[in-house]
């Protein structure tokens, strides 16, 4: 607990006391969590990692907190004020915060103060994406500490954040070919891991069967002797399951192997999960995080290194973009919105082909929005009558050219939106609730540094835009130009799902959907912001065509998401607005 001006915050992690703490003169650090480039921050490192923090905040002032690679919370007390800074991609915790109270947990900061009231237009933004975006909160009056930012509290209480600056590493030296830049992504990658396992005898890895697992098992392998404990989720009955990818991963590089298959009936979870996440949240790789952590809490691994942030650190949706800069340079855009448009209507629900095309338009249309999941603006207008329309803010492009619409949607819709508040939250969160510490290797300051400044054909590589439009592209063309020739040929040629579930799996049993069924209708959701009309209305539609799996894909997807979110928003009012206890 520490003392903020007569309140206290309480940090749920380590319970609740600060892993290293010093006091310098008139300054206090309480520092929790871990650094991993100490290496890197000489002449300022310390044993005590309180003191590296006082060292570099004593000579370069709260900016110079951004060297600080790590997964940490620090508040520095001292005669101007308070800080309280959270690591570069908010892995440690969430901080929620009011005037004057402060928790990272949302359920203890509801019991310390009551009275808290939904904010309409957040529950709404996560019915339309899945998330509510920092500074906001589920609630009006709460907020939440963005990642790499710091709450600034001055002695008369008025708070501000400071976004901190992005820090590139001053001690890396770019290379002039190809050949040279693949060999120190390797080497760069393999000493991010190093600093992460440390002298452990025993380490765990996530072992999927795409590069980004294989890459980081490969270079664990050639710096790690000892035991490497290795963890896979499938999905039953699942033709896209990658069980058999991870084995051959693990034959191939000695690991002690560990799988687990997931039926669907995960879902009953989703109250304990929805009380340790906070605000209301659904992504497609939240109950694959969630299995994978209890398969691997079994073990006590000192630590999990996991694979993500890897696909963002390079850029995605190459494709996409590359499809709205011709777009726009043939005066195709203005039409295209103009059909996406009018296909927002509950009719595409029941028409393949029109949903395909809405699909298609919005990927396009939208890039720069990020995926958008979930319920589509008739939809919420009519399913949710009380809540305000979701306000989108794209960024705005300088040039509609590939080059600068790739490195813009990479900047600030894969790492400021998707690594730092979905894949990177979701995964920390889970590995929290069980008592695990995971380690994410793909985003060390200096990798970051380097992808920052090469050339955008070492991120995606086409022969050109138009190429790159048809999908005749190889992405993160480094990390596979350096770690193909390592991995076994039926990773390295295999096309990859990607870290999600097939959401369907969830509501495929007839009579659990039933009993989730009753649990929404009955809900205190459909008593107070829902339709719920309408809300029966979407859960008859949906078993009517639960078992078509002539259904695209993504059409099934979706529509499976957007049962998770209204599951997911029915349990979180309950437990969250109305206090009670929630089983499944």
């Amino acid at each position: 607990m520490v003392d903020i001006y007569g309140k206290t915050l309480e940090c749920t992690i380590n319970g609740d006391r600060p892993a290293a703490t010093f006091r310098g003169g008139n300054t206090e650090i309480s520092f929790w969590g871990r650094i991993y480039n100490t290496d890197a921050l000489q002449p300022y490192a310390a044993a005590n990692d309180a003191l590296t923090v006082f060292n570099i905040y004593a000579d370069g002032g709260l900016e110079a907190l951004s060297r600080i690679d790590g997964r940490f919370l620090i508040i520095i007390t001292s005669p101007d004020g308070i800080a309280i800074v959270r690591d570069r991609h908010g892995i440690f915790a969430q901080l929620y915060y009011t005037a004057s109270d402060f928790a990272t947990d949302l359920h203890r900061l509801c019991q310390a103060v009551s009275g808290f009231t939904p904010d309409a237009e957040s529950i709404a933004t996560f019915l339309a994406t899945g998330i509510i975006p920092t500074p906001r909160s589920a609630f009006r009056g709460v907020s939440k500490l963005p990642a790499g930012s710091a709450l600034v509290i001055d002695r008369d209480g008025r708070q501000a954040i400071k976004r901190l600056p992005h820090a590139a590493s001053d001690t890396l030296q770019m290379p002039g070919d190809e050949r040279q830049l693949v060999e120190l992504y390797g080497r760069l990658h393999t000493d991010a891991i190093k600093r992460r396992t440390g002298d452990n005898h025993t380490v765990g890895i996530l072992l999927s069967g795409g590069y980004d697992s294989g890459s980081n098992l490969a270079a664990l392998r050639q710096c790690h002797t000892g035991e490497i404990r290795s963890y896979s989720i499938g999905f039953k009955g699942d033709n896209w399951t990658e069980l058999p990818l991870a084995r051959i991963m693990s034959q191939r590089f000695g690991t002690v192997h560990t799988e687990y298959e997931i039926t669907g009936e995960e879902i009953l979870h989703l109250p304990e999960i929805v009380r340790a996440i906070g605000d209301p949240f659904v992504e497609g790789g939240l109950m694959v995080n969630h299995a994978a952590m209890r398969l691997a809490a079994a073990d006590r691994q000192p630590v999990i290194i996991g694979g993500d942030g890897s696909d963002q650190y390079f850029g995605t949706a190459g494709r996409e973009l590359a499809l709205l800069s011709l777009s726009s340079r043939y005066g195709l855009l203005p039409l295209m919105r103009l059909a996406k448009s009018a296909l927002e209507h509950d009719f595409t629900g029941n028409n393949t082909f029109l949903y395909k095309v809405y699909f298609r338009l919005l990927s396009i249309c939208d890039a720069l929005d990020g995926e958008l999941f979930g319920f589509g603006p008739w939809e919420l207008k009519h399913m949710f009558p009380g809540l305000p329309p979701v306000k989108h803010s794209p960024v705005k492009p300088a040039s509609m050219d590939w080059e600068t619409l790739y490195r813009l949607h990479r900047q600030h819709v894969d790492i400021e939106r998707t690594v730092d508040q979905v894949i990177l939250f979701k995964a920390s969160r889970m590995a929290d609730m069980m008592g695990n510490l995971m380690a994410f290797p793909f985003t060390d300051l200096n990798l970051l540094s380097l992808l920052d400044r090469v050339p955008v054909s070492m991120l995606c590589r086409g022969a050109s835009v138009k190429e790159i439009a048809k999908g005749n592209c190889t992405a993160k063309y480094l990390l596979k130009a350096r770690y193909k020739p390592l991995l076994p040929p039926e990773i390295t040629s295999k096309k990859k799902q990607g870290g999600f579930a097939p959401m369907p799996i969830f509501f495929n049993d007839d009579n659990r959907r039933r009993l989730l069924a009753d649990f929404i209708l009955s809900s205190s959701i459909c008593r107070e912001i829902a339709d719920r009309s309408r809300v029966e209305k979407f859960i008859t539609r949906y078993d009517a065509m639960c078992h078509d799996t002539s259904r695209w894909f993504w059409f099934r997807q979706n529509e499976a998401i957007k049962y998770f979110s209204l599951l997911s928003l029915a349990v979180w009012w309950e437990i969250f607005v109305k206090g009670k206890s929630v089983t499944l």
